[in-house]
């Protein structure tokens, strides 16, 4: 087996606050780096946690995962990342507690980044000046192959800066009232337009590589690099929907591991598709059981 790419994740870690549960840990960045490392890839997570109980936590807990926390940057300044969660008819509202600890990512602590890598990044992170500018400095170096996930949480994006962010990226992924919203704010004919058209104008406006767009329970599709739409088969909903947070995070995560393992596009969003599905059928965005990973990797021939 080839080696993998080394992988970089940005953002934030954070605690989610559920009202009836015990807190859980969460963010989208993190929840992609948990995935990941299950799955045997090793990726660095970049971010920041309070001097706090809550920090000491989510230190403790990478390490047992076996999580590199090198990367972890302490703010005595700033609390650890909460999100007060709540659910309604199986859809998550979320309260982001702001000016938390991975608001004030330091760019003087940021690691050296050299050769070719993947780095993913949401939008989240860059809702502060601190950790935007930390995100700006690794974003675009020689050999990156950049992923972006967009997460549009009113009232924490900036349109403009956005742009400039999924402009050349390698992969943007994205839901389907995401990209009429952006697209919208790119002038493009929206109206008139069906979905796969909207998304393939969009990547050519944003030089975009690899567009996925998300469907909720009907699933994804892929716009190319040449332009072909990829809409793999539907995978059968199994289990009942306890609540879908982190689902998005959980297809981000297979997605980054079919292109490290160069699977074709349509293998890779249908096992992507496979993993969310799973996810949706627990409470909260991740799993501290080794043995459902290893069923996925036998399941995909990575064991």
């Amino acid at each position: 087996m080839n080696e993998l790419l080394p992988v970089y994740i940005f953002g934030e870690v954070l605690y989610d606050c559920f009202p009836e549960n015990a807190p859980m840990l969460g963010g989208a960045p993190f929840n992609v780096a948990w995935h990941l490392q299950a799955f045997d890839v090793a990726p660095v997570m970049i971010s920041a946690v309070g001097d706090d109980a809550l920090g000491k936590n989510i230190c403790q807990q990478m390490q047992q995962w076996g999580l590199d926390t090198t990367q972890i940057q302490q703010d005595r300044q700033h609390p650890t990342g909460t999100v007060n969660v709540t659910i309604v008819d199986a859809e998550p509202s979320y309260d982001i507690v702001l000016n938390a600890a991975y608001d004030h990512i330091s760019e003087q602590q940021l690691p050296q980044i050299i050769g070719e890598h993947f780095f993913y990044h949401g939008s989240l992170a860059a809702r502060c000046p601190g950790s935007r500018t930390a995100l700006e400095r690794l974003h675009g170096l020689p050999g990156q192959k950049t992923f972006i996930d967009v997460n549009l949480r009113a009232p924490w994006w900036d349109k403009t800066w956005l742009r400039t962010m999924v402009h050349g990226a390698y992969c943007v992924k994205l839901n389907q009232h995401e990209l009429a919203q952006l697209a919208a704010l790119d002038d493009a004919p929206s109206e008139h337009c069906d979905l796969e058209e909207l998304a393939l104008n969009y990547r050519l406006t944003n030089n975009i590589t690899h567009l996925i767009v998300t469907l909720g329970a009907a699933g994804a599709f892929l716009v190319d690099e040449t332009g072909n739409v990829v809409t793999p088969e539907l995978t059968p909903q199994t289990s009942n929907i306890v609540d879908t947070v982190g689902a998005g995070d959980a297809f981000s995560a297979v997605l980054l591991l079919g292109m490290l393992h160069q699977w074709d596009w349509r293998t890779t969003l249908e096992r992507a598709q496979q993993f969310a599905g799973f996810i949706v059928g627990r409470q909260g965005a991740l799993s501290d059981n080794p043995a459902i990973y290893c069923d996925f990797k036998r399941l995909w021939g990575l064991i």
